[in-house]
């Protein structure tokens, strides 16, 4: 593996690689940071100073306290992981196959019957018992409960043939193919976003470079160029800086960093509050999120309206449809954020 790869690289790798040990996105955010702080500072690769991603994860989760690490099977996979990971299965399933079939039947509604609805519904969870629960069973370190996931399997399996062959087939009411779609989306969407950020993290074991000594000033000086980072939005450039400038400090006068300086949380600080506070750049504020949000409502509400009134119909219900309602909704969330 090349050392020139940018950090970025080695940040994606690492980060997969430490899920796999139980460290989740949120939990790994300071690890990281850590990491980033010390190439920042040193000028060294990150595979340079801890390693190839996997072995930094396996020696950095050994070191953390237990209650930080998931609990993650061989497969560095959590329960959770196994249940949802089987929901994006069967939620991608539902854009894919409505559209074929509405394609296939040249129709855009399904006619829903009594044996429909309770067949598919026996068939969901059929498809979800032999696909997600097993697994999160063993992974619970329930592995004797397996057997009567396959066992569900097998009720769900038949109450659903039998669904289908004997209830009424009778119309009901039309369920819109799109309709079906845009639920799936929102599924697909709610499974695959962002982890919420705890309200109080687990405090970290710091990872040890392979390049630095475990202890003195070189490990201070590491860490006071994360906190200014990480903590106080310094830029990298400006850290560096007064990082240096306390090195050199501590050159001339011969001293420990804790005898100069004092402890470096609270040095951090100090330094801090002399440094202009960083303007947020316009982009990531709420005003323009919301300006985004309402220029992309008229954008595919807009096409939408076009195309309806003239244009392709595939496009204006296949592509400007569900692009409006994802704009409305991601609008309405960003207005509702605080």
């Amino acid at each position: 593996m090349t050392t020139t790869e940018p950090f970025e690289g080695w940040e994606l790798k690492a980060r997969i690689a430490l899920s796999d040990q139980g460290l989740g996105y949120h939990a790994a955010n300071p690890i990281i940071a850590d990491v980033r702080a010390h190439c920042e500072y040193t000028g060294e690769s990150p595979y340079e100073a801890f390693g190839e991603p996997k072995d930094f994860a396996a020696t950095t989760a050994a070191e953390q306290p237990p209650e930080l690490l998931e609990k993650v099977d061989r497969e560095g996979m959590t329960v959770m992981d196994y249940l949802t990971g089987q929901l994006f299965v069967l939620s991608l399933a539902a854009v894919v196959l409505p559209l074929f079939f509405a394609v296939k039947e040249r129709a855009w509604s399904f006619p829903a019957t009594t044996s429909a609805l309770t067949g598919t519904a026996l068939l969901i969870l059929a498809l979800f018992a032999v696909g997600g629960v097993p697994q999160a069973l063993r992974a619970s370190g329930r592995p004797h409960l397996m057997k009567f996931s396959y066992i569900a399997t097998g009720a769900f399996g038949v109450g659903a043939a039998a669904a289908y062959a004997r209830l009424p087939h009778e119309h009901l009411f039309p369920v819109p193919a799109l309709a079906i779609v845009a639920l799936a989306l929102i599924s697909l969407y709610l499974l695959t976003r962002t982890p919420t950020k705890p309200a109080a993290l687990v405090p970290y074991v710091a990872p040890t470079p392979r390049t630095a000594r475990p202890v003195g000033a070189e490990m201070w000086l590491t860490r006071l160029t994360g906190l200014l980072i990480g903590r106080y939005d310094l830029a990298p450039e400006r850290a560096g800086d007064l990082t240096r400038e306390a090195q050199a400090h501590l050159a001339e006068s011969g001293r420990t960093p804790e005898e100069e300086f004092g402890p470096v949380e609270e040095y951090a600080l100090e330094v801090s509050r002399h440094e202009p506070i960083r303007k947020e750049p316009f982009y990531r504020t709420r005003p323009a999120q919301i300006l985004g949000g309402v220029v992309g409502v008229l954008i595919c509400g807009g096409a939408f309206i076009q195309w309806v009134g003239d244009g392709p119909w595939w496009a204006a219900w296949l592509v400007a449809f569900p692009a409006t309602v994802a704009s409305i909704w991601m609008l309405s969330r960003t207005v509702r954020k605080r």
